[in-house]
């Protein structure tokens, strides 16, 4: 699924300036034991601890000088010190606001801070002021999305994205995040449209690539068509097999199976599974079945048998499951064990399946057989 909310490429980018030979002589005498332009300089070069410890001695004189604790929030937001960034940044805040001064940076910083630390409630206040500040900001509109999902409110968090994609239409991370969350909203035609606009953009990005297969298998699956869905699952397994060219992990040669299979090639689903299998130390109740199922669908009952078996007890109960279960134990002519997972199936479905109750049905029958 969906990365990270802070991606690369979104780092805070703050723009230094030298304080004025003023705002120096407003601290301490002309004999203070601190050099404000090597504390800068330290800061631009990227010494961060050095800088902050310079800082610091300014605030030894000055406890008060808000630039200095400034630029110490800062410094430890780029040494990804979120935590300890807080505290100096509030500060600043408070002092800046009381003067009357605005500063944008500040609640940038403090807003990404939260957002680190998952402090979603908190992060909510600064970003929205931010947004307030400067409404032309696709960066700040993003951001503030990211907090309104966290929080469930869900369709904010769409329209702030959708105003902040206005303003950067070629911004593939704004384009992720919606198309994700229409997908989840079952919006899977604009998710379609968007990821393949996303595409156009950044043809060989990873999470497009994912987004772009997991909306064809939705289309096809919800297509009566059934050329349009073959199309459609053609389309899954094209954009899962770039994405393998780019990253050969579990996760992906899953997504890959999941499109073989949907396009019913069960050799190479049964191939492509199999491998996602015995590269994950924990596989999951949905890769055991879909891998059980694609070697039933080849006819190799006892190797379908053991990971059905092994998906039932990651997830028990599982309708599908259960009726595969059955189905194998049939051919496997194993008709009690056949009978239970039927049995077990039907009561799930609410005891209404008219297959499940024609599958009981055979498989009693064949138990009478002397």
């Amino acid at each position: 699924m969906m990365r990270a909310w802070l991606v690369a490429g979104r780092v805070l980018c703050l723009l230094i300036a030298l304080a004025s030979a003023g705002a120096v002589s407003a601290l301490a005498g002309p004999a203070a034991p601190f050099d404000w332009e090597k504390a800068i300089s330290l800061y631009k070069q990227g010494r961060y601890e050095e800088a902050i410890r310079e800082f610091e001695q300014v605030l030894a004189e000055s406890p008060d000088h808000a630039d200095s604790l400034k630029y110490i929030g800062l410094a430890w937001f780029q040494l990804k010190e979120h935590g300890r960034a807080l505290e100096p940044l509030r500060r600043t805040l408070e002092l800046k606001e009381r003067e009357g001064r605005v500063d944008a940076e500040l609640y940038l910083a403090l807003g990404q801070s939260l957002l680190s630390l998952k402090r979603f409630s908190e992060a909510l206040p600064p970003l929205e002021k931010l947004a307030r500040l400067q409404p032309g900001s696709a960066t700040n509109l993003y951001l503030l999305g990211v907090v309104y999902a966290n929080l469930d409110r869900l369709e904010e968090s769409l329209a702030v994205m959708r105003r902040s994609l206005q303003l950067n239409p070629n911004d593939t991370d704004t384009i992720q995040y919606i198309a994700s969350r229409q997908l989840q909203a079952g919006q899977v035609r604009e998710a379609l449209a968007l990821v393949r606009q996303g595409l156009s953009i950044a043809p060989e990005s990873p999470e497009l690539l994912r987004l772009l297969a997991e909306s064809s298998l939705r289309n096809g699956a919800g297509e009566g068509d059934e050329k349009l869905a073959a199309a459609s699952f053609n389309e899954a397994i094209r954009a899962a097999q770039r994405l393998a060219g780019i990253r050969q992990d579990a996760a992906t040669l899953e997504l890959l199976g999941r499109s073989y299979l949907a396009a019913r090639r069960y050799p190479l689903a049964e191939q492509t599974l199999g491998r996602a299998f015995e590269m994950t130390a924990q596989p999951t109740a949905g890769l055991c079945f879909n891998l059980g199922f694609a070697l039933a669908r080849n006819r190799s009952w006892n190797r379908a048998l053991e990971r059905l078996e092994q998906a039932d007890r990651l997830a028990p109960d599982n309708l599908n499951t259960l009726y595969y279960l059955g189905y194998v134990n049939e051919n496997l002519r194993r008709y009690q064990l056949a009978l239970e997972a039927y049995t077990r199936a039907w009561g799930i479905g609410g005891n209404s399946d008219a297959e499940l109750k024609a599958s009981i049905d055979r498989v009693t029958a064949l138990l009478r057989q002397p």
